[in-house]
């Protein structure tokens, strides 16, 4: 490590047992990261705490319309660039999630290096890495950090939403979505629809059950079998693998970049709509499914009920119009649905065609 240096400048702070660097326009760890393939943002910014192994990265995508937010990812990463790749991915679909949800923030994302050493002074550490970015970034839960983390981080920064666990209103916002789709392809209600759904977390259980609650015959997996061994719903099945199980729908909400142009050839459904974040490894595998015949309703289209029911209070929504607006959600799907029939072209590329 390098020496403690006199300085607080925002680009760069070293001492002897941490980092904090302006990674936007400079070689890092052997990479450009401003010419890196999914680089468009406005800055990324590294965090190293040797003290309490906190290795983090923050990406910036827009703050055009406000500060940056997006929930902190603590994921084992094969590669300082598997996680930069992930951060630049992620942060970019938050400031298109917020654009569609039409919520006065840009998009932003932070990762965090599972080392398997989270802990107390981890996430006290990673405070003190939002405290730097003083609010152009506010964190909040995902992948790996649960409410409690973030609600012990609050005692130390301001720049987190700790109001409430957000997979709930993603789940919520999904579910309507669903509904919709099923409607308009199927011309009937979900009873007796086969769903399943990859990932049994806050999202993809509370969205189980509601499917359940409404007659579909809803399967499950996860990777967790502890997670599975929770479930106590009768009508929810327990399967090894619901990315191949033969459904009418397949609701990914579990990690993303799962659908390649080989993997796409396992799936045995007829429309996809999940809240995994970046489901596609990129563009042109919308184009494979299209050409399979299989359905894919863009993550971002729909999965931005979570940002509706972090914000809420900063918005001032009471219950009601928050559930207006994850119905929204689904209002969004069948006009996008719509226009995609009436040009003859997927989902994907008439929502590519709003130049979000």
């Amino acid at each position: 490590m390098t020496p403690l240096i006199c300085t607080y400048n925002i680009n760069e702070i070293f001492h002897t047992y941490m980092i904090f660097k302006d990674i936007t326009d400079i070689n890092f760890n052997g990479i450009n990261v401003s010419s890196h393939h999914e680089f468009n943002h406005e800055k990324v910014y590294y965090y190293e705490d040797e003290l309490v192994g906190l290795k983090s990265l923050i990406a910036i995508h827009s703050s055009v319309k406000g500060p940056a937010i997006g929930g902190c990812r603590y994921r084992k990463y094969d590669s300082f660039e598997a996680g930069l790749n992930d951060v630049l991915r992620l942060s970019r679909g938050m400031t298109d999630k917020n654009n569609i949800a039409n919520i006065p923030f840009g998009g932003g994302k932070a990762v965090i290096f599972d080392q398997g050493n989270k802990s107390e002074d981890m996430l006290r550490s990673f405070a003190s890495f939002l405290n730097l970015l003083k609010g152009s970034y506010i964190s909040a839960e995902d992948i790996g950090i649960t409410l409690e983390d973030i609600r012990f981080i609050k005692h130390h920064t301001d720049h987190v939403f700790d109001n409430l666990d957000p997979g709930p209103f993603t789940a919520k916002g999904l579910f309507y979505s669903i509904e919709q789709a099923i409607e308009i392809y199927f011309s009937e209600g979900l009873k007796n629809k086969k769903i399943a759904i990859q990932g049994a977390g806050s999202v993809g259980m509370r969205l189980a059950e509601h499917l359940a609650n409404s007659g579909a015959k809803v399967f499950i997996s996860d990777i967790d079998q502890s997670k599975l061994d929770k479930i106590n719903n009768k009508e929810i099945i327990c399967v090894d693998d619901a990315f191949s199980i033969e459904c009418d729908l397949f609701s990914p909400c579990a990690v993303g970049a799962i659908f390649t142009k080989e993997s796409i050839h396992n799936l045995n459904c007829k429309i996809i709509a999940g809240g995994a974040n970046n489901q596609l490894l990129d563009g042109t595998v919308a184009n494979e499914l299209e050409q399979m015949g299989i359905i894919f309703i863009p993550d971002i289209l729909i999965n931005s009920g979570g940002v509706i029911g972090l914000t809420k209070d900063f918005l001032n929504k009471n219950d009601a119009e928050t559930d207006e607006s994850l119905k929204e959600i689904a209002a969004r799907v069948k006009s996008l649905i719509i226009e995609s029939e009436k040009q003859s072209i997927s989902i994907y590329n008439a929502l590519l065609a709003k130049n979000l």
